[in-house]
């Protein structure tokens, strides 16, 4: 039996918030709050089929980290194909 691979997901950061906002309008792609990383700045993505592209900001969150961490990118979900 051979391994298929059924999923392939590009995900890389970009320097900052505009950048990411930037690069999202130009394919027509949301940007949203994901959560805050370890150091309390806010994470925020866009996705484009199987590309995700995240940036952090240099400001904190608007919420707090609870006492159990998790990564926001794993919550986070694939968006419909437009």
């Amino acid at each position: 039996m051979t391994n298929r691979i059924t999923r392939v997901c590009d995900l890389r950061e970009l320097p900052d918030v505009p950048k990411l906002k930037r690069w999202a309008a130009e394919r027509g792609a949301d940007v949203r709050y994901l959560g805050p990383d370890l150091e309390s700045r806010a994470v925020y993505a866009a996705i484009v089929g199987p590309v995700v592209r995240v940036a952090r900001s240099t400001r904190p969150g608007p919420h707090t980290h609870t006492l159990v961490w998790h990564s926001p990118l794993e919550r986070l979900t694939p968006e419909v194909e437009r």
